[in-house]
């Protein structure tokens, strides 16, 4: 389970396409999101008895330090890194809604560097996590295959496993099931892929709708299946924000999600748990 978590993380990322004309994201801008959002998904984790990571945005964390610190202290939650400011690793096109495109060019080479030992710096001070896992912000087909360029700032920050694919080929989701590898053939063979399967959760609530609660539901349930059948690794991808946005409270995705997947004899753990048992990391 993950929860990206980067509400007031407004960089060169989410500012380019968040507007007036997509109040859905709406609450992404404040960092009040990250205190309502962690309190319903800690209520929810602390019901279901099960873990998750938090991929935080170092930007985040310092307007709502209190509420990362909070949900790291019930011993549930593992934070890492999301980036500082939500920036991107390669260029993406994104069709947010119908009629709707943004086009962002990925970050300079200085800026992820920057912004990798920033956040670290930040989660090791004010939550007292090791940050050895980053989940890219927006995700990309084939993550950072046939990147080397890339690879390199996280290894040199610390970064053991990343979750950087999230899109299928036409840059949007479901994401087939594709299981996590090692970066070998780019020559980081100490650096574990964990993608991020199926829909992530703001992505269906466009295609399907925000109110739309128990179809998403549904479609979890089914995943869930999926992965009982055929014995499959699911790294899940939702957002702090969008469980405000989509109504978790009212409608139970999240909740109904963990107890279907418990039901089903799938165990849940944090993407930080999982690196560990699958590289032998101590």
């Amino acid at each position: 389970m993950g929860y990206d978590t980067e509400s007031a993380a407004v960089g060169e990322g989410l500012a380019r396409f968040i507007g007036p004309d997509l109040p859905q994201y709406e609450p992404a801008l404040h960092p009040e999101s990250t205190v309502r959002g962690l309190d319903v998904i800690t209520r929810v984790h602390e019901e279901a008895g099960v873990p998750a990571t938090l991929f935080v945005c170092g930007r985040t964390l310092l307007h709502a330090c209190e509420a990362i610190q909070r949900a790291q202290g019930t011993g549930l939650f593992d934070v890492q890194s999301h980036t500082y400011s939500h920036v991107l690793f390669r260029s993406v096109e994104y069709e947010p809604s119908p009629g709707t495109r943004a086009v962002i060019p990925a970050s300079p080479p200085v800026a992820l560097d920057a912004e990798l030992a920033a956040t670290s710096d930040l989660i090791g001070r004010l939550v007292g996590s090791e940050v050895v896992g980053l989940r890219t912000p927006f995700g990309f087909h084939r993550g950072l295959r046939d990147r080397p360029d890339l690879l390199d700032p996280l290894r040199r920050n610390g970064i053991r496993y990343v979750s950087s694919w999230l899109r299928n080929e036409q840059n949007g989701n479901p994401t087939p099931w594709v299981q996590p590898f090692a970066y070998a053939e780019e020559g980081y063979p100490d650096v574990l892929e964990i993608p991020s399967q199926f829909w992530l959760d703001g992505i269906w609530f466009d295609a399907h709708g925000w109110s739309n609660g128990a179809g998403f539901l549904d479609a979890l349930k089914g995943a869930v299946d999926e992965i009982v059948a055929r014995d499959l690794v699911y790294g899940v991808c939702f957002h702090e924000w969008a469980v405000l946005s989509a109504n978790e409270e009212g409608t139970g995705w999240i909740r109904g999600f963990l107890a279907y997947a418990r039901e089903r004899g799938v165990e849940v753990t944090t993407y930080t748990d999982y690196w560990r048992r699958a590289t032998g990391a101590a």
